[in-house]
């Protein structure tokens, strides 16, 4: 074959290649701009600068889990969370009117998702979850969760996972989640509230359930003795705040504020006033956030 011919062709077959890149590349930008994008990149306005804007912040939280998140005596939300928020909220500007929108747990999620919510009180760093928003970069707590049940037992997993041995469970809980992970052959029974799955239990109805120390301290408060089964915790829960995706000034100023607080002792404070001395007195040992977001265990 004629070499310059040759030459040629090349040139030809390189030329129509770069002109099917850069139009394919236009056909991806021009796709690009079709792809919905969220209320933050659509209107370019952090939730955090909207707060300041607005001069008032949503927040999803289920204000049935004392003495994390409840309504105190004065018929206002409090806890441990609650004081975290408003805390934070104030050194954004103490101008700012925090509304804690009260709904059950599994509907803070999609409040978030959908812009009803502009922050929620933590929930458990499930994997899924982080699909549909953005966990904080540190921890809020770290909760041991406990098998329980009416009676002292030193079960085995064998003996636990079988479809005789019901557990009872918040619905969309990590809890919910764990159990069919950890357990997959028991049987589940899910309940809209830790009450009734806790009432379950008591009731014999089921054997066991799986309790945060959060809600194993109340529950010994309000004279309902329940009962760790085995020698320690089943697991233990990174929880932290949730925001929605993408708003990268909230996400940076959430973490650093955890951050700071729990290197200066700020989050363990919080956290012992609310529910380390109450698990203390219960002979439990905790979990507190210190320096660098890492767990600091407090012995009983």
């Amino acid at each position: 074959m004629d070499t310059k011919q040759d030459s040629g062709m090349q040139a030809n077959r390189r030329s129509l290649l770069t002109a099917g890149l850069f139009a394919g590349g236009a056909a991806a930008v021009a796709l690009g701009t079709t792809t919905p994008v969220s209320a933050q990149d659509a209107n370019n306005e952090s939730v955090l600068d909207k707060a300041i804007r607005t001069k008032k912040i949503v927040v999803a939280a289920s204000l049935k889990y004392p003495p994390n998140l409840y309504i105190n005596d004065k018929g206002e939300p409090d806890g441990y969370e609650i004081a975290l928020i408003r805390q934070m909220i104030k050194d954004v500007s103490p101008d700012i009117q925090i509304e804690f929108a009260d709904m059950d747990f599994g509907q803070m999620f999609a409040a978030v998702e959908s812009g009803r919510a502009d922050i929620m009180t933590t929930g458990t760093i499930l994997p899924s979850r982080s699909l549909r928003g953005w966990f904080a970069g540190c921890a809020v707590t770290f909760q041991p969760v406990y098998v329980v049940g009416r009676q002292a037992a030193d079960l085995t997993f064998d003996q636990m996972n079988t479809p005789d041995f019901k557990f009872a469970a918040l619905q969309g809980s990590s809890q919910e989640a764990k159990i069919r992970s950890l357990y997959p052959k028991a049987t589940v029974s899910v309940f809209p509230d830790q009450t009734g799955a806790i009432g379950e239990v008591m009731s014999g109805r089921a054997n066991a359930t799986l309790q945060s120390l959060f809600t194993i301290v109340n529950t010994k408060k309000q004279g309902v003795d329940l009962t760790i089964i085995g020698k320690g915790p089943a697991y233990v829960d990174h929880n932290t705040f949730f925001m929605p995706t993408g708003d990268t000034k909230m996400y940076m100023f959430v973490t650093n504020w955890l951050l700071f607080n729990a290197a200066g002792g700020i989050l363990n404070s919080v956290f012992r006033e609310y529910v380390g001395k109450d698990a203390i007195a219960a002979g439990l040992p905790y979990l507190a956030v210190g320096p660098g977001g890492s767990p600091l265990r407090v012995e009983a």
